[in-house]
């Protein structure tokens, strides 16, 4: 059996997500435990997740209502393999279900953990086309996989809202495609729109022209 989650009160105005109180953190938990389990949202479906394969099986009525579940409505239990036989169709990659219960639920949030200046590069293109998106997110996944940026500066470059910024950087995180190289000395800052250091400006003379032809 999986070890409970503990569920942290969210403050109204907190604006980072914490995935403990979603179906993210429930998913994120099976995945370090390394043990098959079903995941049921009673009357709105289910999904089994075979973490050593990497997969998981959705029969679920609204992805985006089950993925914005409070985590407490959700019953999780373990089952061995030999139940695996009563596990149908076709098996998903649970990077996937890592981005969408990250997707859906972010409203423009972090996630905990992350910050607005994280300097950021994507390992790879994620598959655009059978993941939830916002109307940018392929213009931000081009520059994330090309320079190493910060989030509140493809946010300027791109001219495009910090929350739809934060919310592909949310699901790809998640999802284990964003690498987080470093964060800014600003990040303590109590303003929205700190003095940039002179690195990044450089930065953004140097890349500005390449944005334009995203």
């Amino acid at each position: 059996m999986l070890p409970a989650l503990t569920i942290i009160s969210e403050d109204p105005g907190y604006t980072q997500l914490r995935p403990v109180n979603h179906l993210l953190g429930i998913v994120q938990h099976i995945v370090a435990s390394q043990q098959n389990t079903r995941i049921v949202l009673p009357g709105k479906g289910e999904i089994a997740i075979l973490p050593g394969r990497r997969e998981y099986y959705a029969n679920v009525l609204d992805t985006v209502e089950f993925c914005c579940a409070p985590a407490a409505m959700f019953e999780v239990t373990v089952f061995d393999t030999t139940a695996l036989q009563y596990v149908s169709g076709s098996g998903k990659n649970i990077r996937d279900l890592l981005w969408q219960a990250a997707f859906h639920v972010s409203h423009g949030r972090l996630i905990e953990g992350c910050s607005k200046y994280d300097v950021v590069k994507f390992r790879h293109w994620p598959n655009l086309t059978r993941l939830p998106v916002t109307p940018n997110a392929a213009r931000i996944c081009a520059l994330l996989t090309r320079h190493p940026t910060t989030i509140m500066l493809v946010h300027r470059m791109l001219g495009i809202d910090k929350e739809e910024v934060c919310q592909i950087y949310s699901a790809a995180y998640s999802a284990g495609i964003a690498d987080t190289l470093s964060r800014a000395c600003f990040e303590a800052s109590t303003t929205d729109n700190p003095p940039e250091p002179v690195k990044e400006q450089g930065l953004f003379r140097s890349l500005f022209a390449k944005i334009s032809r995203l």
